[in-house]
């Protein structure tokens, strides 16, 4: 028995596939669903989505969201999902370098400049 698994941004629906297990780069830390697994919702971090499908392993950059885990079937709603062999080295530098430049004189600073530093250190490993 395999897992369904939806991947949906603003723009659409990136991914819509069969896989034997799937690996969810959670808020804290990363979560393993294979077929059966308790239903559940949880917060997604800056990290890698993984699956194991008939063909191989695929993974994706998954840029923060939600995913829910119901019926066999992960949903994932994320700002964006990018293949990893699409991410570049030298972009999630810059992008964390520019993070890294951000002001953070007022909380509100210090919030937006810590998600950028998060998504780019997330990009930069999954680029790796």
């Amino acid at each position: 028995m395999t897992i369904r698994c939806v991947v949906v941004t603003p723009e659409r629906t990136e991914l819509d596939r069969e896989a034997d297990f799937v690996a969810l780069p959670m808020y804290d830390g990363e979560l393993g669903v294979q077929t059966g697994r308790a239903p559940m919702i949880g917060r997604l971090g800056y990290g890698v989505l993984r699956l194991q499908t008939s063909e191989g392993a695929k993974r994706f950059f998954v840029d923060g969201g939600f995913a829910q885990v119901e019926a066999n079937v992960v949903s994932i709603l994320t700002a964006r999902a990018i293949p990893v062999d699409s991410l570049s080295v030298d972009e999630a530098n810059k992008a964390l370098s520019d993070a890294l430049e951000l002001p953070s004189d007022t909380p509100a600073l210090a919030k937006i400049k810590d998600t950028a530093v998060h998504r780019a250190r997330g990009q930069l490993r999954a680029s790796r």
